[in-house]
């Protein structure tokens, strides 16, 4: 057994046989005899495993950031795209307050409404890339329409909400968001395949 790792581990890459070493806790121990043998004969040192195991763990690390991109689009905001998140609540709010009142929400509702704004416009203005994906606007609706029934329900219960409990509920808009769009992505994948194409 222990020649047939060695035979098989004399035909392997040097990149190859460090990526195994890596995963040598999987391994069976005439495997991990052979390897080490194959280790030495090539001179490969402990030092050079050990920055090979750090360079596989940043490449993971730069995949994952990478597969995330791909999912969520741009994450950071520029100042543009605050100014663009501030002016377009400022339009909204503008135009709610200048409805007569009885066509205004009821108090209890004008705070979970508040909570929705604010999320869904950050969402919107950040990710404008995704503005083309029919996924995008669907997991939008869903997770406002979640959203103002949460809170709202929250609202009755506690009365008005801190500053505190809104950032909280603020926060619970962008969570439920990326939560959904993760779910209708991972089940359209695994339906349509990775290369489908989504369109508006």
């Amino acid at each position: 057994m222990l020649t047939n790792f060695s035979t098989e581990y004399a035909q392997r890459s040097d990149d190859e046989l460090l990526e195994l070493a890596t995963q040598r806790h999987s391994l069976t121990q005439e495997a991990v005899t052979a390897l080490d043998a194959e280790l030495r004969r090539r001179n490969f040192t402990e030092s050079e495993r050990v920055e090979h195991q750090k360079f596989v763990k940043y490449q993971a690390r730069r995949e994952y950031r990478g597969h995330r991109r791909k999912i969520l689009g741009k994450r950071q905001f520029s100042w543009s795209e605050l100014l663009s998140a501030f002016g377009a609540m400022g339009v909204i709010a503008w135009a709610y307050f200048s409805l007569p009142k009885p066509y205004r929400l009821k108090p209890d509702w004008e705070e979970a409404a508040v909570c929705v704004v604010i999320a869904s416009v950050f969402v919107i203005v950040g990710w404008r890339p995704l503005w083309r994906n029919i996924t995008f606007w669907i997991t939008l609706i869903l997770s406002a329409s979640i959203q103002l029934a949460v809170v709202h329900a929250w609202v009755q219960r506690m009365g008005r909400l801190t500053r505190n409990a809104g950032k909280l509920a603020t926060l619970f808009g962008f969570v439920l968001f990326f939560a959904i769009y993760g779910c209708l992505r991972l089940l359209r994948r695994n339906f349509y395949g990775e290369e489908s194409t989504e369109s508006g």
